[in-house]
């Protein structure tokens, strides 16, 4: 029963199908706890697809600069011994799409930036319910922005970064009895170096101004810490949820040019939800998320909402040793007001009809 329940809830947060700005995926440890097969191994595959929209009142800006994009995960875990293990992770952690319309008044430039990671982390249980895991995290990035970095001037930066790499170490407990389990990670800052190039270009005209220049710089993506706990609360009934912070204030992306992007608030996301056995094979969950606002108004065009708040509903089906989980996740991102070039003479755009849709599949395997 707890087992069912507690994958079925953690579905949706698994994929990190909620989040509507850089951050993508919650870097959940839930994948340690799964059960495994016969040969002490279980294998996952999961996909996201997210639907956000921005929308403002203004009639001379009326449509959606945020773009859809997709979540593929893989997860893999296999159990040495009664008291050793380790699992190997792949996920897209961050990520941008933000393209506002050209040949319109309001100056709002572009965003497509694309991450890939991957975790290796083993786990030792002491057997008394506590036990503790660590890893290491190599994660690379590209993409290119278009936006105002200084004057009147916009600029277009493509880049790519090395690879680089963080760490993570954390602790749990458990009380299978009573479908127990709270565990603490800590995932450590990682360093990129990217190399790419850079060209100004005339908002109003387009017209390209001067040559196309390399560009060398560095980011420092934060650091965060998760809180992850469940535990049952009724016979086929368990409640879960999770906490997790970012230190994003301080954040910022600058090349010789000038400054890209520049975050000044940390962000906390709060979950919690409720899972439900029906049947041996039939389970399901309902959970709410909520996610702290930043700063307003935004710094930059690029981040048309703040913050949001979500529903989710999710089911699993259990036969032999395949399991297929799928969920919905629906909320609204916070109101967020963004200046316009001075240019323009559009005024701030207030973004207050913002909606998210989402929908995860995923699909385990025990062998």
């Amino acid at each position: 029963m707890n087992r069912i329940t507690a994958a079925t809830a953690a579905l949706l947060a698994t994929t990190g199908l909620a989040q509507a700005d850089i951050s993508r995926t919650d870097q959940s440890m839930r994948v340690l706890f799964e059960e495994v097969g016969p040969t002490r191994q279980y294998a996952e595959l999961s996909f996201g697809t997210v639907r956000p929209t921005a929308g403002t009142s203004n009639a001379r800006v009326a449509y959606n600069p945020l773009r859809d994009y997709t979540l593929p995960g893989l997860a893999y875990l296999a159990r040495v011994n009664d008291t050793l293990s380790f699992a190997v992770i792949y996920d897209t952690p961050f990520g941008a799409d933000v393209g506002y319309q050209t040949g319109v008044p309001f100056f709002g430039g572009n965003a497509s930036v694309d991450s890939d990671a991957l975790t290796v982390i083993g786990r030792y249980e002491f057997g008394n319910g506590f036990s503790v895991h660590a890893g290491i995290r190599a994660l690379e990035a590209s993409g290119s922005i278009y936006t105002n970095v200084s004057g009147n001037l916009y600029h277009q930066l493509n880049a790519t970064s090395d690879t680089g790499l963080g760490y993570l170490v954390g602790a749990a407990y458990e009380m299978p009895e009573i479908a127990l389990r709270v565990a603490l990670t800590y995932h450590s800052a990682i360093d990129l170096d990217f190399t790419g190039t850079e060209q100004s270009f005339n908002p109003q005209t387009g017209a390209a101004v001067g040559a196309v220049t390399p560009s060398a710089f560095s980011i420092e993506l934060p650091d965060s810490l998760n809180l992850e706990f469940q535990t049952g609360i009724a016979e086929d009934t368990l409640l879960f949820g999770s906490i997790r912070h970012q230190w994003w204030d301080g954040f910022n992306l600058t090349t010789p040019v000038g400054r890209y992007v520049n975050f000044t608030s940390d962000s906390t996301t709060y979950q919690l939800g409720v899972g439900r056995r029906f049947t041996e094979n039939w389970s399901g969950s309902f959970s709410y998320q909520h996610r702290t606002s930043g700063t307003t108004p935004s710094d930059t065009a690029l981040s048309p909402t703040t913050g949001f708040d979500t529903i989710t509903l999710a089911g699993r089906y259990d036969r032999n040793n395949i399991t297929v989980s799928a969920g919905v996740t629906y909320g609204f991102p916070g109101d967020q007001i963004v200046n316009t070039a001075a240019a323009t003479g559009v005024g701030p755009l207030n973004f207050n009809d913002n909606e998210i849709l989402a929908v995860g599949l995923r699909v385990g395997f025990r062998f």
